[in-house]
């Protein structure tokens, strides 16, 4: 008897910027051209519908995993999202990753490129939270993007983060950590932003960036082969585990992104 996946309810975050509401709506586009045969359906948290709840009532007890197009674990994730799953399933936030990495490598070269310059430094410019632990995977994301840099181009280029919202007296806006790297004699900062879409967000990091004298700033992550893949990478390792009812058969790829191996679960 033939198998299939569950429906991918994408749920991103919602704006009132059509033009963030415009990049979104690319991304279910992009992981449908990935993989046909997969439906795919789209879900906000805040200011569009359908809600997540609703998407999932739509279904009508079809099986559904909701993918968060959420960079965190925040609010919209550990309070939101379980009170709105009701039978479906949900996978982890997408950070961190590879592919998370390898989005934001793209969008820094295509900055570069602009610049005709690549950056000694880079500026990874985050929204921010000051819920306890909420800044940390943005951190750890700076960390993964500095040693995939380090093996492409075979030298040191240092990832700080910098936070709009700061929630620790060490926390950085962009202004502070464009003036702590020219202390260490980085002259060519690059400034990406760790961002879903563009927005009132990248509008002011955009401006932030020209005044403080920075080299370019990248387009938010966006729409991109990168992002489709790891939204179904995501969604793998959460049927993984839905149909085989087994964390230990969670290497088991029934509906794999070629190339890619993630074991992590859904909940």
């Amino acid at each position: 008897m033939a198998s299939f996946p569950p429906v991918l309810i994408a749920a991103a975050h919602g704006s009132r910027e059509a033009r963030a509401q415009r990049e979104t709506g690319r991304l279910p586009a992009e992981i449908r051209a990935l993989r046909p045969a997969l439906r795919v359906e789209s879900a906000f948290f805040d200011f569009h519908g359908p809600t997540v709840d609703e998407a999932v009532a739509a279904l009508r007890g079809t099986p559904a995993i909701v993918v968060p197009l959420l960079l965190g674990a925040g609010f919209h994730f550990t309070v939101d999202l379980p009170a709105l799953l009701g039978p479906a399933r949900a996978a982890k936030p997408l950070a961190p990753h590879p592919l998370l990495t390898e989005a934001l490598t793209y969008r820094l070269e295509e900055a570069e490129a602009r610049a005709g310059s690549p950056a000694d430094a880079v500026v990874l410019a985050a929204a921010g939270s000051r819920r306890p632990g909420g800044n940390d995977g943005c951190y750890a994301v700076a960390r993964h993007l500095s040693r995939a840099l380090y093996v492409r181009r075979g030298e040191p280029v240092p990832v700080r983060p910098a936070l709009l919202c700061a929630g620790r007296e060490e926390d950085r806006s962009l202004a502070r950590t464009a003036q702590d790297l020219r202390a260490e004699g980085r002259t060519r900062i690059a400034v990406v932003p760790y961002l879903m879409a563009p927005g009132r967000f990248s509008d002011y990091l955009d401006a932030e960036a020209e005044r403080t004298g920075c080299m370019c700033t990248a387009r938010p992550l966006g729409a991109q082969a990168a992002m489709a893949r790891l939204v179904l990478a995501r969604f793998d390792a959460c049927a993984r585990l839905t149909t085989a009812g087994n964390p230990a058969d969670a290497g088991v790829v029934r509906w794999g992104v070629p190339g890619v191996s993630d074991k992590a679960g859904c909940r």
